[in-house]
């Protein structure tokens, strides 16, 4: 019997499906596992964390023959970090049919295939970026560039602006916004400490994200202008295409889970790109990596 292990590791948590070969795609079980970002953790923990799923899953399902194992992974852009931990897994778990791939790559896979042209997805999470084939075959990667340099209208994106704002508030220079209370009442945070907090203690400025979604629900002139900005930020990935006629499913947490966003992001879309069809993904991107383990699978019949 031959196994598949797919793997979609992001920021925030990695999904693993594990199932025979032989069974439908639909019927993997889903497994939660902690989030992987070579980006974030760097070569030897983000090495680790594969090897310890790939390990956990061969001993929860009593893998009696080596599986076929595609891993998604954020942050592995560069060729040369993919095939380093795929030796380095190899090394580690013995099992050799093992593809790590960008995490675009998979979920680019989940919603097209192969030959599709003129298409591509938009992610926006705790990152953002548009992945897209032209009209030749070719992969284009428009942002990804990181929360430090890029990653434009994501979910750090609107903490950092929100951030922005309340300093601002706080010297006089913005208008009063609901994010300073939720700073002070969440995370005992104000202009007292927050310089300290953010720059010396390490808080994890994305936990911010979701009151900026939540207040600007409530009316809050400053949230609701952040998250239009976001979604005018998020559009930009847009500007390489032109007038392209093509297909775009949109990916990630804000898309799937924050109605207001969404809302501002379609609207514009509608009226500056007119020919480009958005679309709502049926499959989570861990199934892109099903399908292609499924490929080296069937390849060594």
């Amino acid at each position: 019997m031959k196994y598949i292990i797919g793997i979609d590791s992001g920021a925030t948590s990695s999904e693993v499906v594990v199932f025979p070969v032989s069974e439908s795609r639909i019927k993997g079980k889903l497994i939660k596992y902690l989030p992987i970002n070579l980006n974030v953790q760097g070569f030897d923990e983000t090495a680790n964390r594969l090897v310890k799923i790939i390990n956990d899953c061969s001993k929860t399902f009593g893998l009696q023959h080596a599986p076929y194992i595609a891993a998604g992974i954020s942050g592995a852009r560069n060729e040369k970090d993919r095939r380093k931990l795929e030796k380095y897994v190899t090394k580690s778990t013995g099992f050799r049919n093992i593809k790590v791939l960008p995490d675009t790559e998979i979920a680019f896979a989940s919603v097209f295939e192969p030959l599709d042209k003129n298409c591509g997805i938009m992610i926006a999470g705790t990152g953002s970026i548009l992945y897209f084939r032209n009209s030749k075959g070719e992969l284009v990667r428009i942002g990804g560039w990181g929360r430090h340099i890029g990653d434009e209208g994501s979910g750090h994106w609107i903490a950092r602006e929100a951030l922005y704002k309340v300093t601002r508030s706080y010297d006089g220079r913005e208008k009063q916004t609901a994010l300073a209370q939720i700073l002070k009442k969440e995370f005992c945070i104000d202009s007292s400490n927050i310089i300290k907090e953010v720059y010396h203690n390490g808080f994890e400025i994305s936990k911010i994200t979701r009151h900026v979604f939540r207040t600007a629900e409530a009316g809050d002139k400053i949230s609701i202008e952040i998250l239009k900005s976001a979604a005018e930020n998020l559009l930009s990935h847009f500007i390489p295409l032109k007038n392209r006629v093509c297909k775009v499913a949109l990916m990630g947490s804000l898309f799937s889970e924050e109605k207001l966003l969404m809302k501002y992001f379609t609207r514009l879309a509608r009226l500056k790109y007119r020919k480009i069809q958005l679309i709502k993904p049926v499959y989570k991107p861990v199934w892109g990596a099903v399908k292609i383990a499924a490929a080296m699978a069937n390849n060594k019949k």
